[in-house]
């Protein structure tokens, strides 16, 4: 969701570090990042949901589904010649 965040492009390089585990493991051929969704109804604990609520409230998020389809397919497109050597 930080994606979708008012000026969400600069904290890319950010959300990138967050993968930094799993390259410690393993070697990516690619990585995509991508917005998500949020709807509220589906997380399960109360006061996480009042704070998501609240975030949605001071225009921090917005509720809904943020993913462009087009992108994330463009992306696995992409990855076939690299899974494919």
């Amino acid at each position: 969701m930080t994606l979708t965040m008012k000026n969400g492009e600069q904290y890319r390089s950010h959300v990138s570090s967050w993968l930094d585990p799993v390259r410690a493991l393993v070697r990516p051929v690619s990585e995509g990042l991508f917005a998500g969704g949020l709807d509220i109804h589906k997380i399960p604990s109360f006061s996480d949901r009042l704070k998501f609520r609240l975030s949605v409230l001071f225009g921090v998020w917005k509720e809904g589904d943020h993913r462009n389809w087009n992108a994330i397919r463009q992306w696995a497109m992409e990855l076939n010649p690299l899974l494919t050597k």
